[in-house]
């Protein structure tokens, strides 16, 4: 049984801000996210699992603006993982308000403010 399903896009875009939070860092973003358009969300990386740990829990909250006006809101969650000095790699999974779920992989890096990663359908 296959669950990931076929590539749906590639995106690129920049974070625009990025709060320290008691719960963890709080990342917003801003991608051209091919058919789904340009893409708003809001990231919230968790705390290290460990002190001595790369990785932890995140959730995703966001909406998406189409090319053809039509608009859907998002939410998911999924895991991070440092892959270099301020960067952050993350996998998530979401759902979409019209029923759809995805699988995205998210390469931020906080410095530059860049964001880009790829979306894959689930199911």
């Amino acid at each position: 049984m296959n669950v990931l399903g076929e590539k749906l896009t590639d995106f690129a875009g920049k974070i625009t801000s990025v709060t320290a939070t008691e719960v963890g860092l709080v990342v917003n973003v801003e991608n051209e996210t091919g058919p789904f358009g340009n893409v708003l969300y809001t990231v919230t990386l968790g705390p290290a699992i460990a002190p001595e740990e790369e990785t932890g829990a995140h959730t995703i909250r966001g909406q998406a603006f189409s090319p053809d006006g039509g608009t859907v809101e998002f939410s998911g969650g999924g895991v991070w993982r440092t892959s270099g000095p301020n960067q952050r790699i993350l996998k998530h999974i979401t759902q979409l308000a019209n029923g759809q779920r995805t699988f995205a992989v998210d390469n931020f890096d906080l410095v530059k403010n860049t964001a880009f990663g790829t979306v894959y359908a689930l199911d």
